[in-house]
């Protein structure tokens, strides 16, 4: 299985910092909209579709197989930095496991509905109809502590099934808000899909880092 490792930058969000020369991913691609804010490592795909750049970001995270002829990505979110040698084989010891991987929510919420009452009127979410999209989620079924998960690391295997997963999150990021935590849950509970969570924590782990010293705060 060849499996590359993605990430995206755009509007000069956050930098896209160096990627060790050992990674071994079979390719490494950045997608952004300024090649010049790519750290060594990474091959460019420059991409501008004239969306928010908020939510350009989101199409490589959300369907890496249109930027990559590999048959799995490892989504990783340009404020991490891979810091692990064993990265890499960590990875692929799920990717062989599962066809979708995420974190289970590093802070302990279990709930979407909780987990927007966080961040919903953060001045970054302010345009989106939040409170909205949960109370959609409500009226379809969705049921309350069924599951949160971090996304700041996606495993993607890529059969039909994750596709199309990936392909209704983009869209639910187009309708409702660009706050993945809350959509995902109920697509996942609605698809039925089986996925897996990486063993460890997303904020201690020893193979990759989230550089919280320099991230804009979440209410920025």
């Amino acid at each position: 299985m060849r499996v590359a490792l993605i990430t995206a930058n755009y509007g000069a969000y956050d930098p896209v910092r160096n990627l060790p020369e050992w990674h071994g991913f079979d390719e490494a691609i950045c997608v952004t909209d300024r090649a010049d804010l790519v750290g060594d490592g990474w091959r460019p795909f420059v991409e501008w579709r004239g969306e928010h750049p908020r939510l350009a970001a989101k199409r490589p995270k959300m369907m890496p197989w249109l930027y990559t002829d590999c048959d799995a990505a490892v989504w990783l979110d340009a404020s991490f930095e891979v810091v692990g040698r064993e990265f890499r084989n960590w990875t692929q010891a799920h990717l062989d496991r599962e066809v979708f991987t995420v974190w289970r929510h590093p802070e302990g919420r279990v709930d979407f509905a909780d987990e927007a009452a966080v961040c919903m009127d953060w001045p970054k979410y302010a345009d989106y109809n939040i409170r909205g999209q949960v109370q959609h989620y409500v009226d379809s079924g969705m049921p309350r502590g069924w599951g949160l998960f971090a996304c700041g690391t996606i495993g993607w295997r890529f059969e039909p099934k994750v596709k199309r997963l990936g392909a209704r999150w983009y869209d639910e990021q187009v309708k409702w808000s660009i706050q993945d935590q809350v959509s995902l849950p109920f697509l996942l509970w609605e698809s039925g899909l089986r996925f897996g969570t990486w063993q460890g924590n997303e904020y201690d782990n020893p193979f990759v880092r989230l550089r919280w010293d320099e991230r804009p705060r979440p209410q920025d």
